[in-house]
């Protein structure tokens, strides 16, 4: 029973000593950055007449070390602007035939309308939307299924120059 009243008290010592170790730890650790006052001005004030209007423009140039310029950045605090359907033109959409694409994906009913996700055979993918252009004769998108898509394009044809040719894309299936 007397060992543990022992124990206790070198215990509470030693818990005195650290909080003491950590109090003056703190306190020593500023070097005397705190302040308490004002601090005294290090140079002489001296009285100068009122600077002249190019004397404070010459001041406020070189006061300016750096400034943001947001002319040519779009406004991050805006919605994008949204493409309009039919004008959009896809650069590598237009360089292959119909017949080497094929569509990976559909989805139907979206917020923005049907979408179809086109695979090009250098491996660039895109999403297509209804007014979008496909194909070397710059095809359009006329109607999207869950199935497929349906392109309306205009080939050339010495009898007829109006020839318009409606071409089916069916939704590729893959089994594993």
């Amino acid at each position: 029973m007397n060992m543990r009243l022992e124990l206790k008290k070198i215990w509470r010592w030693a818990g005195s000593l650290i909080l003491l170790g950590w109090v003056l730890f703190f306190v020593y650790s500023c070097k005397g950055e705190i302040t308490t006052g004002p601090t005294q001005p290090t140079a002489k004030v001296e009285k100068t007449t009122a600077p002249t209007a190019v004397e404070e423009e010459g001041e406020k140039e070189k006061k300016v070390g750096w400034s943001y310029n947001p002319s040519g950045k779009r406004d991050p605090f805006q919605m994008p602007e949204l493409i309009s359907e039919g004008k959009r033109s896809e650069g590598e959409l237009v360089q292959y035939n119909l017949d080497q694409m094929w569509i990976d994906g559909i989805i139907v009913g979206g917020m923005r309308g049907d979408i179809a996700h086109i695979v090009l055979p250098n491996g660039n993918d895109y999403f297509v939307k209804v007014g979008d252009e496909l194909g070397i004769n710059h095809g359009r998108v006329k109607e999207i299924k869950p199935d497929g898509i349906v392109i309306e394009e205009q080939y050339l044809d010495p009898a007829n120059p109006q020839q318009i040719r409606i071409v089916e894309k069916f939704l590729k299936m893959e089994t594993y």
